[in-house]
Formats: structure tokens, C-alpha cells, sequence
């Protein structure tokens, strides 16, 4: 039983290792955000480090609406948006037009 008891405890503690903090970098160009799909764990807490290099699309700013998150975006200067953690579902981001086709972060 100690032994199934250290296993359990082993693979929980790996568990919430592994939901900490991330940032992932996207990059907003004439084809859209890049990467458009993000995959997280639950409990997960998001950081997006977002660079926009066009300026031949709408994507000025970046919205994510589940998270009541509207940032502008500067041409070719990095800004970090922090979306906080993370629930199991999807949670949609795009531009503040909602016309140009975004991305969606999934955690599971």
C-alpha cells in the first residue's frame, strides 16, 4: 500500500509540475496569428508573447473575449498578454473586427 500511495503521489505532483506557467509566441502576419491552435494543460497559467509583422491585415489588436483581454498590437513590437489560467474547454482569440480568422487555445 506505501508503495501505491508514493506512485499516486509521484504522478500528482508531475501533474501540477507540469500545469504551471507557460508563454508561447505567436506571430501575426498577412496569413493570420501564427501558430492559429495552442494546446495547454488545465491549471495552466498562459502567457502570449504576440508580435505583429503585417500591417496589411485588421489584426491591430488581439481579443480574447472568454477572458475580457483587448490589447493593441504595435507594428513589429512584442507584447506580452497574459491570459491567466486556464480551465479545461476552448477558449477563442482574434482581432477586435472578428474578421479575419484567429485561433483557439486548447486545454485538455
Amino acid at each position: 500500500m506505501k508503495k501505491l500511495g508514493i506512485i499516486v503521489l509521484s504522478t500528482l505532483l508531475s501533474a501540477v509540475a507540469f500545469a504551471g506557467k507557460e508563454t508561447v509566441e505567436i506571430k501575426v502576419t498577412e496569413e493570420g496569428y501564427q501558430p492559429n491552435a495552442i494546446n495547454v494543460t488545465p491549471g495552466t497559467d498562459l502567457t502570449l508573447k504576440i508580435t505583429r509583422t503585417s500591417d496589411a491585415t485588421c489584426a491591430t489588436e488581439i481579443m480574447v473575449p472568454d477572458k475580457k483581454i483587448n490589447t493593441k498590437l504595435p507594428l513589429n513590437k512584442t507584447v506580452l498578454v497574459h491570459v491567466g489560467k486556464l480551465e479545461k474547454g476552448e477558449v477563442r482569440f482574434g482581432c477586435g473586427m472578428n474578421l479575419m480568422e484567429g485561433g483557439k487555445i486548447y486545454v485538455k
